[in-house]
């Protein structure tokens, strides 16, 4: 078994290389090399506390999606911590080592050591988890590990040239192209299965992993494709779908109540109120079902936390909407969700999105309060393939509604994990549009201090508040 070298107590080398990569204005690693065979194309996203690059192979032109993780978040600048001057500061700690590596000599990490000895190392945790599952067609392949000294891990991962599925489902619309309703279903039903099978793998290997959402999900799909005649519904030829971003997982198949985890649109209710302290919850789910730790907190399943987000990123992909902001009684302007649990109301979605009814019927048996009577990975997976219409073309809203303005709001931006390959870079779109993938993790803590509904919108109809639109802006991730 390859031993992991000794971390070095400096990031930069005694010896400084008799040759430097040519220095540039903008601090970018664009022609750069990574090693003798890896060289930098271009920068395609920031985050906490690394960078994701676009590298190339010299020889065979394969390319790769670099994340480079530092190993210790750079020294504020007169404790300035905005996004921009974290991002400046990241940028300016990798340019400034590979400026003075003329050619680096990275070391390659041996999977089995990360596997087996991950869970003692910080910078190799999320590494660990993710390498239990990354075999899966439906999870992003790592193909190397590498090791800057005592400065910075990179993994070289696939890179997807067509993006998340939040850009195929806003920008794109993949789902609502020139297809049949047949064809626009079977696309659907191939979306969801898929996501089903790797969630429930990951269940199997005992990796759940916390954070489902549509830019946690790698896209590839074929417009062009044709199905042939009694095809399998699941079809890797018209459309993959790939998980990314383990950086919140956990291997646990239990989890406190009071860890708040993921990305407020995506979170379900155990993961945004705590069980063991509300009143409000302890009157509707009888907690003593539930493990208990010996300062009382209540442990919960996992799983039917991934199993919820399953659920918002089905109807992600079927109207291009969030169901409600977040999933808690004590917000704001988050009618749909109150409505929908305290007083029963299991129509309301159906009037207030174009979804069938089989379809709000399935949508009933993940959004239930209590996770242990939430619908199981298996059963769910039969339910799926047996929904004939998961989107009326001909819907009527019962009552005149009007979206003045709805975009889709913001989760906080408190998040202690530096993450993915595409989730967590997001917001640099905005500043700087040459970056694919972005964060928004860092914007405006006054601004997102707390779990607030950001942009509200009236209904002309008893609801007062709007439906959160799934468009424009992308989530971050938040734990607590």
């Amino acid at each position: 078994m390859t031993i992991l070298p000794l971390f070095e107590s400096s990031p930069y080398p005694s010896t400084q290389p008799t040759k430097r990569q040519k220095p540039n204005v903008n601090m970018s690693l664009d022609g750069y090399m990574f090693n003798e065979e890896l060289r930098f194309v271009r920068k395609i996203g920031a985050g906490t506390y690394g960078l994701i690059y676009l590298v190339e192979n010299i020889h065979s032109r394969k390319q790769f999606a670099a994340k480079m993780v530092l190993k210790q978040q750079p020294m504020k600048l007169g404790g300035h911590s905005s996004a921009s001057s974290s991002k400046q500061l990241i940028q300016q700690e990798f340019y400034q080592y590979f400026l003075n590596h003329v050619i680096p000599k990275p070391r390659c990490i041996d999977f089995d050591y990360i596997k087996g000895q991950g869970h003692d190392c910080p910078f190799l945790t999320e590494i660990a988890l993710h390498l239990k599952v990354h075999n899966h067609p439906n999870v992003v392949t790592i193909h190397e590990v590498f090791e800057l000294e005592n400065f910075a891990i990179v993994i070289l991962l696939d890179y997807f040239d067509q993006g998340d599925l939040f850009g195929n489902i806003i920008d794109l619309q993949i789902f609502q192209q020139r297809r049949s309703d047949r064809e626009r279903q079977l696309l659907m039903k191939n979306a969801m299965l898929q996501l089903i099978e790797v969630v429930e793998y990951c269940h199997e290997n005992s990796i759940y992993h916390c954070d489902l959402k549509p830019e946690n999900i790698m896209v590839k799909y074929n417009s062009h494709y044709k199905r042939p005649p009694h095809s399998p519904i699941i079809d890797y030829q018209e459309l993959q779908l790939v998980l990314i971003d383990f950086g919140l997982a956990l291997d646990s198949d239990l989890i406190n109540c009071n860890m708040c985890r993921g990305s407020s649109f995506y979170m379900s209710p155990e993961r945004v109120t705590n069980f063991t302290t509300s009143k409000l919850i302890r009157s509707l789910v009888d907690v003593s079902q539930f493990s208990t730790s010996h300062n009382n907190n209540v442990y919960l399943p996992t799983l039917a936390g991934d199993i919820w987000s399953l659920g918002v990123l089905f109807i992600n992909i079927t109207c291009s909407r969030n169901p409600w902001p977040i999933a808690s009684f004590n917000e704001g302007g988050n009618d749909v969700f109150v409505n929908y649990m305290l007083k029963n109301q299991k129509d309301i979605l159906r009037s207030i999105l174009p979804i069938s009814q089989q379809f709000n019927k399935l949508l009933v048996s993940i959004f239930q309060l209590n996770p242990n009577d939430r619908i199981g990975s298996h059963h769910l997976y039969k339910e799926v393939v047996k929904c004939d219409f998961f989107k009326d073309e001909y819907y009527q809203p019962k009552q005149v509604q009007q979206h003045v303005s709805n975009p889709q709001l913001h989760t906080p931006p408190d998040s202690l994990t530096y993450n993915s390959y595409a989730s967590e870079f997001e917001d640099e779109m905005e500043e700087d549009e040459e970056d694919e993938y972005e964060d928004e993790e860092f914007a405006d803590a006054e601004e997102y201090a707390e779990v607030k509904v950001a942009h509200k919108c009236p209904f002309q109809n008893a609801f007062t508040r709007a439906m959160p639109k799934f468009a424009h802006h992308r989530t971050s991730t938040v734990i607590c």
